[in-house]
C-alpha cells in the first residue's frame, strides 16, 4: 500500500496536520488546534504564563514560534524517556505501541514529548468524528510527515528521518478502528 503523504493544511491529507484549524480540548482548555496545545505542554508545569502566551497566540504558526523559542525554558522532562515516567493527564499513553510506516517496525512513542504528542492528536482524532473517521479510512497505508525541515517528527529532506507524528497518527488509526 502506497504511502500517504501530508503537511500543508490545504492538502487532501491536511487535517492530519497540527496546523489544521481544528479545536482541541485536552489539559483543562480548548486549544484553537492541537499545535497550540501541544505548544504549550512544552511550559506546563513551570511557566503557565508561557502556557498562557500560547494558548492565545492567534495562530498555529505564532505558537510553534513560542514553543520552538530555545531562549525559553523547556520542561525537564521533556526529551527524557518515558519509560517508568508519571504520565500528563490525558488520555493513557501505550508507549509499547510500535508500527511500520514501510521503513520497518519502530515504537511510536519513546520521549515525553512524544507522549504529549499522542494525547493531542488522540483527543484531536476522537473529538472530530470526521476526522477520526478520514483517518481510519485509511486502512493500514503508511502515514509519513512530509516535512522536509524536521528529521523528528517527520521524515526530513532525506526521507529517513524518525517520521514521529506520522507514527502516532498510525497508533491513534489503530486505536479508532473498531474491532
Amino acid at each position: 500500500m502506497a504511502p500517504i503523504l501530508f503537511y500543508d493544511p490545504r492538502d487532501p491529507y491536511g487535517f492530519f496536520s497540527n496546523f489544521s484549524r481544528h479545536q482541541v480540548q485536552i489539559y483543562g482548555r480548548k486549544w484553537q488546534t492541537s499545535e497550540h496545545a501541544f505548544q504549550a505542554m512544552k511550559f506546563h508545569p513551570h511557566r503557565p504564563d508561557l502556557v498562557t502566551q500560547v494558548f492565545e497566540a492567534t495562530s498555529p504558526s505564532k505558537a510553534a514560534a513560542l514553543g520552538r523559542d530555545r531562549t525559553l525554558p523547556l520542561r525537564t522532562d521533556w526529551d527524557e524517556p518515558v519509560d517508568g515516567k508519571p504520565m500528563p493527564e490525558g488520555p493513557p499513553v501505550p508507549i509499547h505501541c510500535a508500527v511500520d510506516d514501510s521503513r520497518g517496525s519502530a515504537r511510536a512513542i519513546e520521549r515525553m514529548k512524544d507522549a504529549i504528542m499522542y494525547q493531542v492528536v488522540y483527543a484531536k482524532f476522537l473529538q472530530h468524528e470526521d476526522l477520526g473517521k478520514a483517518l481510519i479510512d485509511t486502512e493500514l497505508a503508511p502515514i509519513i510527515e512530509n516535512a522536509l525541515h524536521d528529521p523528528y517528527w517527520g521524515w526530513g529532506s532525506s526521507h529517513t528521518g524518525v517520521n514521529r507524528l506520522g507514527k502516532i497518527l498510525m497508533v491513534v488509526r489503530a486505536i479508532l478502528r473498531p474491532g
